[in-house]
């Protein structure tokens, strides 16, 4: 697989590594000064496994800025890309003549490269999107964060923004691209056309936020800035604890047995039925309900250290983690456990540790890490190749037809709950899969989330079955015999206990992609052990590196359930591609624990002399008074900016006050969709977040919603939904 990445930062640089992870020859063609991004540690992270090239025939240059639009400042600059001239350079137009995928920095540029490219899979990155007034223009993963919702909704103590000391807008970018990019592969080699897609650093606010939502009655409404319990968490049994030798620990009760079980743990078992904590968990949201049990419990965690608490809570099966270090978390048995300790040998900067590939794909060899290359590094080799004929042009592929969904005729049976494990179906809806959601009796235990579970579960259908109820396994199996993708997230042994193992399944349909996410990855110690995403961002670092010198901190952001979904479908798409080759089954194996590093590439970066990562603090505005939220004055009261100094200059963007759904460059750009009907009533909520895919995402089904039409169609037609064959 050849890759030409004509982009700089980390989004699209990101994306491109996922493909050089799993074997692509990504040739990075850079300006003369090199790739911007290159001062960062970042860079090795996410230029990793490439090849450099700067070649005197390819010029770049700022996009032009309309001068007749209103909108950000026109301190933002133009977006750094090459030139339309420089796109018949010979060493470029041989390159995008032979590439298979290119990764590029704005449409017009995408435009460009496709006349070179006429063959090649195009994933235009540009930071805000292709519309609205910011569409031409760079911008800082901060000021996506603030111009998306991630500053405002992050919980704190007072009111006001938080501003994040990892980019998770970019990295969000970089993992969705990716997912594009294997997307239209698999969709060029199915149907025999290529297409172009759009992921912008605002779509990876999008993905990294997924849930958002917005009701009617919030419509005119700021949300909230500040949170009754700090940035501690919002709900007093699923937040940051204090223990008595002054270590923090995160307590997980997000579901009814595991409060039960915590009350027990505490010997607080005469709270369970008290009319002052009606409809526990989650009923405890409510002010006064909170008021009242908060200070319980903390006095309660106090009593004990940290360790106490974690040798008991194991025993009751709580769902609790100490709050870490990144540090700490790499000198942990669970980092040891999962290979997370990698490292490679840098010409200049000597041994650099850089996160691992953030997945496995049974069957599949695993490509060694090389560094990232030096500036220029491979010109001569790549212009040598390229004289060679070892990059030849490659055939021209018929037209994409507008409106064609990549994964048009795939199938994929959902079996999973809560967050991580749906939303890899929701993404695989999002590029045109067919997925029906296999629910237990009661439903997933997550649909008392309300307007968050549809958010993480858009455009399924809904079936209720008992898998210990024969006839109802016997319709599973149906179902899963004509499946493509298959996606399950129970604890082990349950599986086994349900008939839906991974054997099981592979007995059914061997030719399936298999998708496993125990939470804690290879660590066969912690196979037992309950995971959610709060738990993982406590022990890999995120919330001690957010917190400072100050207490740690709960991201609202829910880093892990958010990233770990769209390295899962990556893995998906790469397997169905295959697949169209050989006709195997293979199993991606992801978990939050491998995200841990992945969601925090840069900051997980380190060598001798490396500078020191971003750390926060309580309520933390921003690094200095060139980057920070500033507070100012304004007709109808205080507002909010994230004032950010550049070496373009200075701009001061507003905040998004009611989040990414919210936000006018995410409407601009078609990444919000009107649900006018859903189980919650009308609500505003993502929608697509690839730009050149039309697929409209449709709400959450209603639990076994769709038993009877799917029924229908099992009597009617079995069998015959399978996906297409590969197209020479």
């Amino acid at each position: 697989m050849r890759v030409v990445e004509l982009t700089t930062g980390i989004a699209g640089p990101y994306a491109a590594r996922f493909l050089a992870d799993q074997g692509a020859d990504v040739v990075k063609v850079e300006p003369p000064g090199g790739d911007p991004y290159r001062a960062d540690p970042g860079f090795q992270a996410v230029s990793r496994n490439k090849r450099s090239v700067v070649s005197e025939g390819v010029e770049w240059e700022r996009a032009p800025l309309p001068a007749d639009v209103d909108g950000p400042p026109a301190s933002l600059p133009g977006i750094l890309r090459p030139t339309a001239a420089s796109m018949t350079a010979p060493l470029l137009a041989e390159l995008l003549a032979g590439a298979d995928v290119a990764f590029v920095p704005d449409g017009p540029t995408a435009a460009a490269v496709r006349q070179h490219a006429p063959s090649a899979v195009v994933i235009s990155c540009p930071t805000w999107g292709d519309e609205g007034p910011f569409a031409t223009r760079a911008g800082t993963p901060s000021q996506v964060a603030a111009v998306t919702g991630i500053g405002w909704n992050q919980i704190s103590y007072s009111e006001g923004p938080v501003e994040l000391v990892v980019p998770l807008a970019s990295y969000g970018a970089g993992m969705l691209a990716a997912n594009a990019a294997a997307a239209g592969l698999y969709a060029r080699r199915a149907r025999g056309s290529a297409p172009t897609f759009t992921v912008s650093e605002v779509s990876g606010s999008g993905a990294m936020q997924i849930g958002d939502f917005e009701l009617p009655e919030m419509a005119d409404l700021d949300r909230d800035g500040s949170c009754p319990l700090g940035s501690a968490g919002r709900l007093p049994v699923y937040r940051l604890f204090r223990a008595a030798d002054d270590r923090w620990m995160f307590v997980a009760c997000g579901t009814s047995p595991f409060y039960v079980a915590m009350l027990s743990a505490i010997g607080r078992e005469d709270l369970l039925g008290d009319e002052r904590f009606p409809d526990p968990p989650w009923g405890l949201l409510d002010l006064e309900p909170l008021a009242e049990i908060t200070p319980i419990l903390e006095d309660a965690f106090a009593a004990r250290p940290l360790d106490d608490w974690l040798e008991i809570f194991g025993a009751h099966d709580v769902p609790c983690q100490p709050t870490q270090t990144r540090e700490e978390f790499m000198g942990s048995s669970l980092a040891q456990a999962n290979g997370l300790l990698t490292a490679v040998e840098h010409p200049e900067l000597g041994t650099v540790r850089t996160p691992p590939q953030p997945m496995w794909i049974d069957g599949s060899d695993e490509v060694a890490l090389r560094p990232a290359p030096l500036l220029g590094e491979h010109t001569a080799e790549v212009d040598a190749e390229l004289h060679a004929g070892a990059w030849p042009a490659q055939a021209a592929s018929e037209p994409w037809v507008p409106g064609t969904a990549p994964l048009q005729g795939v199938n994929a049976v959902d079996l999973s709950s809560f967050i991580a494990g749906p939303v890899i179906t929701r993404h695989l809806a999002m590029l045109g899969a067919e997925v029906i959601k296999i629910e237990q009796p009661g439903g997933d235990p997550f649909r008392v989330l309300g307007p968050y579970f549809n958010g993480w579960n858009q455009s399924k259908r809904s079936i209720c079955l008992n898998l210990k109820d024969a006839d109802d396994h016997a319709v599973m199996a149906e179902l899963v015999s004509e499946a493509d993708v298959i996606v399950e997230n129970f604890r082990p042994g349950v599986a086994a206990r349900l008939g839906v193992a991974d054997e099981d399944l592979r007995r059914i349909r061997p030719e399936a992609v298999l998708v496993k996410s125990p939470g804690y990855g290879r660590d066969s110690s912690m196979a037992e052990v309950p995971a959610f995403d709060p738990l993982l961002q406590a022990l890999g670092g995120i919330m001690a590196a957010q917190g400072g010198d100050d207490e740690p901190v709960f991201l609202t952001v829910p880093v892990h359930d958010a990233a770990t979904p769209m390295i899962a479908a990556f893995g998906v798409l790469c397997s169905l591609y295959r697949r169209l080759d050989d006709g195997e089954g293979r199993t991606v194996r992801t978990s939050l624990t491998q995200t841990v590093m992945a969601a925090q590439a840069a900051e997980f970066v380190d060598y001798e002399g490396r500078p020191a990562a971003e750390q926060g603090g309580m309520d933390y505005r921003g690094a200095g008074p060139d980057r920070t939220y500033l507070e100012v004055p304004d007709a109808d009261g205080p507002e909010w900016v994230w004032h950010e100094t550049t070496p373009e200059g200075t701009s001061d963007l507003p905040v998004e006050r009611r989040g990414f759904v919210g936000s006018e460059v995410a409407v601009q750009n078609g990444h919000v969709v009107d649900l006018p009907e859903t189980e919650w009533g009308p609500m505003i909520q993502l929608g697509s977040l690839i730009g050149g895919i039309d697929v409209a995402m449709r709400r959450a089904p209603y639990l076994d919603e769709h038993r009877a039409e799917i029924a229908a169609e099992l009597a009617a037609s079995p069998g015959t939904r399978a996906q297409p064959a590969a197209t020479d």
